[in-house]
């Protein structure tokens, strides 16, 4: 993310803080738009406000978004995804996995990104032994 595209995440991350928990969900784009999507939930895993950012450029800002709420954020579903476009979707649906995985006692892993596959496989790092 650009120092913009930062100060936007940190002034909506702060808001929807001020209002309680933050599940958190990304679609990484690579050579398509990504998007990053994040929901103030109540102490039941009630969505009560959302914002969204959803592009390619270092232009892209977080906008408010109140599709989802009211809806219990553990049960988004694909089916309930339908009207958005795929990156919303991908990163709406991640925020509900992560909290699931957290809510169940989990850790959310991060996968990592495509040049450090690259340089892994260059270097022969995570190499299965034989």
């Amino acid at each position: 993310m650009q120092m913009v595209q930062m100060k936007s995440f940190n002034q909506y991350y702060t808001k929807l803080r001020k209002m309680g928990r933050v599940a958190i969900g990304k679609a990484k784009g690579g050579f398509h738009a990504g998007a990053i999507v994040m929901f103030a939930i109540d102490q039941n895993g009630i969505i009560l406000d959302g914002c969204f950012m959803r592009g390619f450029t270092m232009f892209a800002r977080f906008k408010d978004w109140d599709f989802f709420n009211g809806i219990d954020v553990g049960t988004i579903r694909k089916e309930d995804c339908e009207t958005i476009g795929v990156s919303l979707r991908r990163a709406a649906l991640n925020a509900s996995s992560n909290y699931n995985t957290i809510m169940s006692g989990g850790e959310v892993l991060e996968k990592p990104g495509l040049l450090t596959r690259i340089g892994d496989k260059i270097y022969g790092v995570n190499k299965k032994k034989a």
